[in-house]
């Protein structure tokens, strides 16, 4: 299995003006450092959480389709755009959407065949033979994400900001507790 952003999204959901607020910075001296910062604890916050902030498109590759449901990694699922597999004879093939049902309202989203139907049975086998591509996000703005997802990218850059070399014997900073639970808000219960 492996996973693969194709179009990333257009906006970043915590902008360096929102995230220089937060921290009550005044002046430009740290905007770019600030700015990546934000980037940077938004795609931490992503990881964690399994969630896609703003609208991307991904490609999920599977060796075979699994006994149950296709379970989409990166959510809230918004839409498959297709499922395309090889089959025995080295053809790729793009599975009808008539013949499979797409689950957003799951946090992951899943694929599974319509009732009646199975997942197609002359697939090649080989590592990667099947291509899921999906869209997922909370949407193309970053006020249609959840207001703690954006406090976690928040609190996670000026965290940083604020403690940019190691402040530990070891060189450890441990993540704000307030990050933390803001994160586990957000995780799925069958990713984690």
């Amino acid at each position: 299995m492996s996973i693969t952003q194709t179009v990333a999204p257009s906006v970043e959901p915590v902008v360096t003006a929102d995230q220089k607020t937060w921290m009550r910075v005044d002046g430009t001296d740290e905007d770019t450092l600030i700015g990546s910062l934000a980037a940077a604890a938004r795609a931490y916050v992503e990881m964690a959480t399994s969630r896609q902030c703003i609208t991307a498109t991904w490609v999920l590759k599977l060796k075979n389709f699994p006994a149950g449901d296709i379970v989409l990694p990166i959510f809230p699922l918004q839409s498959i755009t297709s499922i395309k597999y090889y089959d025995s004879n080295d053809t790729q093939q793009t599975w009808s959407s008539s013949l499979y049902d797409v689950d957003t309202a799951m946090e992951p989203g899943r694929v599974r065949p319509v009732s009646g139907e199975d997942y197609p049975s002359d697939v090649r086998g080989y590592t990667d033979d099947i291509e899921i591509t999906f869209v997922s996000g909370d949407g193309d703005a970053a006020s249609d994400v959840p207001d703690g997802v954006l406090a976690a990218i928040k609190i996670l850059a000026a965290n940083w900001f604020e403690n940019r070399e190691a402040n530990t014997p070891i060189g450890l900073t441990p993540v704000p507790m307030s990050l933390e639970s803001l994160i586990w808000q957000y995780r799925s219960g069958d990713l984690v």
